[in-house]
Order: structure tokens, then C-alpha cells, then sequence
């Protein structure tokens, strides 16, 4: 990380005196950003009624819907990549 300030401005972080790093380090200021948390755990407590937690809810839903392997039937229900309907005898494989 190249320093945008002080005394060693211009150089790397790796690079400056161990109690400088300490120092830097220490200070509130410095500190890297919080993490955010990560989608479910901002459901925490959602009563099932606020905008906000239909809004994180339907967020864990596509990013949980993204990261499976499964994908739909044409009639909606879920399927394996290599099928190619659901076996559900839906409409989709009539048609």
C-alpha cells in the first residue's frame, strides 16, 4: 500500500520503520473499512413485513439462485444442467 500522507508519503507501507507501521496501525483513523455483512445475517430480527428486509431477503434469494448448479424447466421447477427437463411430466416436455 503506498502511503498518501505524512512523512514517508510516496512509499510503501512494507517499507517505512516497524514502529511507524505500529504507530499507523494503532491510530482510529488508519484503520481499514469495516466488512460488511455478509446478506442472511442482515435478516437478523426481520419481522417478515419492513421493505428493507424484502429487499435483502429477495438478495439472498438470486445470489443463492446464481451460485447453484441446478437451473429451470421450462415450466419453472428446478433441473440438473445435463437434463433436459424436470421429470416432472410438466408441459415443457409435451410441447
Amino acid at each position: 500500500m503506498t502511503l498518501r500522507f505524512g512523512k514517508y508519503k510516496g512509499q510503501q507501507l512494507e517499507n517505512t520503520p516497524k514502529s511507524y507501521q505500529a504507530w499507523l496501525l494503532k491510530q482510529d483513523w488508519f484503520k481499514a473499512p469495516k466488512q460488511e455483512k455478509p446478506l442472511h445475517q442482515k435478516l437478523n430480527g426481520w419481522d417478515g413485513h419492513s421493505t428493507k428486509g424484502q429487499a435483502i431477503y429477495d438478495a439472498v434469494f438470486e445470489q443463492e439462485k446464481n451460485e447453484s448448479n441446478t437451473i429451470h424447466c421450462g415450466c419453472g421447477r428446478m433441473k440438473e444442467p445435463k437434463e433436459e427437463f424436470c421429470g416432472w411430466g410438466c408441459i415443457a416436455e409435451i410441447n
